[in-house]
């Protein structure tokens, strides 16, 4: 009888399809830490703290673009996102684990360890310049007085390889309370001291996580709910959830992004990159679930569920934020050319300069010509062998933004090339953690919404409209 029972709560258990993955998260978790070890001992702190920066944005805009189109498919009623749903809510799901990466980040936020090269600490005095410079301008207009004098920076008393903090804001703060009377040179950091408190900053990641944790908690817990009895109310409850959640998201999103990566350069002005982290979160989220379902569909549990329509329709709005992205950054960078203001441009001036420029021209080609081309046929978005080469083109070229981001504020025009396996490193064991978490959850659950109104129709199969109808395929 015990035998019995423990053989049927083995086939009550959801497959996954995923055998060989199992062990795979492991041996990268294995070897990330060890590179990071290496790193550590080697004295390269400051790289591997911006690394780990790097690798975090990356993942986090996986999961984040994940919960968007949860969102998505409730408030909008899209029924072609049902059969791959559980894959989106599972990865929006991993943000709070997500929240154990940044801790290291917000532990060491405000510590003087960074170290960064001449000419960065030259860029990073110019910036201060042009900040203050911007300053008496705006004094001027008011009829106040200002007196500037050429090189006043709160930086320029430090020696090129002395320490500063990994914020470089917070160490300005720290320098503005300490002396007396208060008084800082980071001119940048005083005209936006009032959002950029470290107490402040605290309070904000802390409540980003727990909102995205809520969130994704309940709408997966709904979902859940109607595998078991099938009742639409789980749809309503999710429905209103996203109407509140959409506005949520856009405002958290956005404070993530400049909180966490646009805070680096504080001094930089930019009102569009919100949305262009959001594009290109959306974007490598898009094509890693297809990647997941093209795997679950040709040999797992959603072979039947999944179909070339599906698959076509995910690669169709991945082509679509190829094009938005393009068009985010685009303007980005024209608004900004345009305006050819000294304490917006020197952003991207620093990022024409050795090897950036090429990693620039990447990213062009990269994140929109090659796959803006690829996918321009119908038939293409359902060639497996095309779309998993198109996925690791976008997962590369992503890896490259979010390094276009963050690498040049301590190597502005070599280094980062040579210490790049480090980077590698912290994306494998961050990649490795977080696989490890997915897969738990596509075992402990049914790997798709069994009982969801909607999912007949997905599959092309079409029954009476019953509150009591069978389950698709039992």
């Amino acid at each position: 009888m015990t035998a019995k029972k423990k053989a049927s709560a083995k086939k009550a258990e959801p497959e996954t399809g995923l055998p060989a993955w199992v062990k795979l998260p492991l041996a990268l978790i294995l070897i990330g830490a060890v590179i990071a070890i290496v790193g550590i001992l080697m004295g390269e702190k400051t790289h591997l703290a911006h690394a780990w920066l790097v690798s975090f944005m990356f993942y986090l805009s996986i999961c984040l673009g994940g919960f968007f189109l949860v969102l998505l498919h409730y408030l909008l009623d899209t029924h072609w996102i049902v059969p791959i749903r559980r894959i989106a809510e599972h990865l929006a799901c991993l943000l709070p684990l997500l929240a154990v990466f940044f801790v290291p980040i917000a532990l060491f936020s405000g510590s003087e360890f960074v170290t960064i090269s001449a000419g960065a600490k030259a860029s990073e005095h110019e910036k201060n310049n042009n900040a203050l410079k911007a300053d008496k301008k705006a004094a001027e207009v008011h009829g106040e007085k200002v007196e500037y004098k050429e090189g006043e920076s709160d930086h320029a008393a430090h020696g090129p390889d002395s320490p500063r903090a990994f914020y470089s804001w917070m160490q300005s703060e720290k320098e503005y309370y300490a002396s007396v009377p208060n008084e800082t040179h980071d001119h940048a950091w005083r005209a936006k001291r009032g959002y950029l408190s470290t107490g402040f900053w605290h309070i904000r990641w802390v409540l980003c996580f727990v909102i995205w944790g809520v969130f994704t908690w309940l709408m997966r817990k709904h979902s859940l709910a109607q595998d078991s009895d099938g009742d639409a109310k789980w749809t309503g409850y999710n429905r209103k959830l996203a109407a509140a959640g959409i506005f949520v998201f856009a405002a958290t999103l956005t404070i993530g992004a400049i909180d966490w990566m646009k805070g680096l350069e504080h001094q930089w002005f930019s009102t569009m990159y919100g949305v262009y982290y959001f594009a290109g979160s959306v974007w490598v989220s898009l094509i890693t679930i297809y990647v997941i379902a093209l795997r679950l569909k040709t040999d797992g549990p959603l072979k039947d569920v999944v179909q070339k329509k599906t698959l076509k329709d995910i690669a169709t709005l991945f082509f679509a934020f190829t094009v938005f992205y393009a068009y985010i950054h685009f303007s980005q960078y024209f608004l900004i050319w345009n305006a050819s203001i000294p304490e917006e441009t020197f952003w991207y001036v620093k990022r024409e300069q050795g090897p950036w420029w090429w990693v620039g021209m990447l990213i062009i080609f990269g994140h929109f010509f090659v796959p803006f081309l690829a996918l321009l046929r119908q038939d293409v978005k359902v060639r497996s062998e095309v779309m998993i080469t198109v996925a690791v083109l976008a997962w590369f070229i992503h890896f490259c933004d979010m390094s276009y981001n963050i690498m040049p504020l301590i190597h502005e025009s070599s280094g980062w090339m040579e210490l790049i396996w480090i980077d590698l490193g912290c994306l494998l064991l961050m990649g490795g953690c977080l696989s490890i978490a997915f897969l738990y959850f596509f075992k402990k659950h049914p790997p798709y919404p069994q009982r969801d109104p909607r999912i007949a129709e997905t599959m092309g199969v079409y029954v009476k409209l019953h509150s009591e109808a069978k389950v698709v395929g039992k």
